[in-house]
């Protein structure tokens, strides 16, 4: 049986791994960066509004990522 799942993202897109792309070690139990030990992930996503857009009033559809290590 082959284990495709590390292949692809969620989302269904490729990973390196799956071009050939090689790396030192397996993938974690999630395959994800907050597998590495001293990384933290937080996010915030700001939805304010609704209706067509006006610039400089919205509505707002924005979002930040922060990867930290810890």
């Amino acid at each position: 049986m082959t284990d495709n799942h590390h292949q692809t993202t969620p989302s269904g897109r490729p990973r390196a791994r799956a071009f050939g792309i090689s790396f030192d070690g397996t993938p974690g139990p999630f395959n994800a960066i907050t597998d590495v030990a001293g990384v933290a992930v937080g996010y915030s996503t700001l939805i304010l509004g609704d209706g067509a857009l006006v610039v400089g009033k919205g509505p707002v559809r924005t979002g930040v990522t922060a990867i930290l290590p810890r």
